[in-house]
């Protein structure tokens, strides 16, 4: 791994936040990719997750949202030379963290990736050339059946949650609750996005269907966490996406891709 340099450190007194926005080129002249990252307790995932980061032939410019991490987590991402740094200060949520990246990146191309190093950075080429063709691309551990060692609880949560998600949106995908993946910017960045949750995939996933926009899926490599503790309990939040499918279903304009609530009545179809 490459040796790490400390920044000066710049700490917004009203919005509480780090930012040290320069870019970690790698290619002079490519196009610049926005890397957001939600950290919340990572630091024992973190250095390795980054060396396969730092290593990518991409010109990349690190988003790291720290969600109000108790361990070294953020002493170790605000070393990084080259990297955006958000510090919530407490806990809002993978949702809050992801909307906040997205609020702060420039680039036409966001990808978003775990940090706790179960999704192997080196997906992420994969990613930016199918978004040269999709506006949306998900990362499958099941596209290629290559990952066998998953937890049951993780398996079967999600292959039910994305079987309703397909039957009432009528889609193929066989991974929704992903952790990797890209957007265009023209396609994420207008949405009104609300959950502070886990359950922010499956809102974003829902009003980028109901707008007609395609998920294209890639395989990655999946290895189960050895260092810290999920965030997730599986089985409360699995219990809690199989009734918001049905939620999102009911309540977001096919067209707009919005809550019907928020509609004037005369304007609801």
């Amino acid at each position: 791994m490459r040796n790490l340099r400390l920044p000066p450190r710049h700490l917004h007194p009203s919005r509480g936040y780090y930012n040290e926005s320069r870019l970690i080129s790698r290619s002079p002249g490519s196009e610049v990719i926005d890397i957001i990252i939600p950290v919340y307790n990572e630091e024992d995932a973190l250095p390795g997750f980054y060396e396969q980061l730092a290593g990518l032939p991409l010109s990349i410019r690190p988003i790291f949202v720290d969600n109000g991490s108790i361990d070294n987590s953020l002493g170790f991402i605000r070393s990084i030379e080259g990297a955006t740094v958000i510090c919530h200060g407490t806990n809002k949520g993978y949702g809050a963290s992801l909307r906040t990246g997205i609020r702060h990146s420039t680039s036409d191309k966001i990808i978003i990736i775990d940090a706790d190093g179960e999704y192997s950075p080196q997906v992420i080429p994969a990613i930016v050339q199918a978004l040269d063709h999709f506006e949306v691309v998900h990362t499958s551990r099941f596209l290629d059946e290559q990952n066998e060692k998953i937890s049951p609880i993780k398996y079967y949560g999600n292959r039910l949650i994305t079987t309703i998600f397909n039957v009432l949106f009528r889609q193929r995908l066989t991974d929704l609750y992903t952790g990797c993946k890209g957007y265009r910017r023209q396609c994420v960045a207008p949405l009104e996005m609300k959950s502070d949750g886990f359950e922010h995939v499956l809102e974003v996933s829902a009003r980028l269907v109901r707008q007609t926009v395609i998920i294209k899926e890639v395989p990655v490599c999946y290895i189960e966490r050895t260092t810290g503790v999920s965030k997730m309990n599986h089985l409360r939040e699995t219990l809690k996406y199989v009734w918001l499918v049905f939620y999102y279903f009911l309540t977001i304009n096919k067209r707009l891709g919005k809550q019907l609530s928020k509609q004037p009545k005369q304007n609801q179809t």
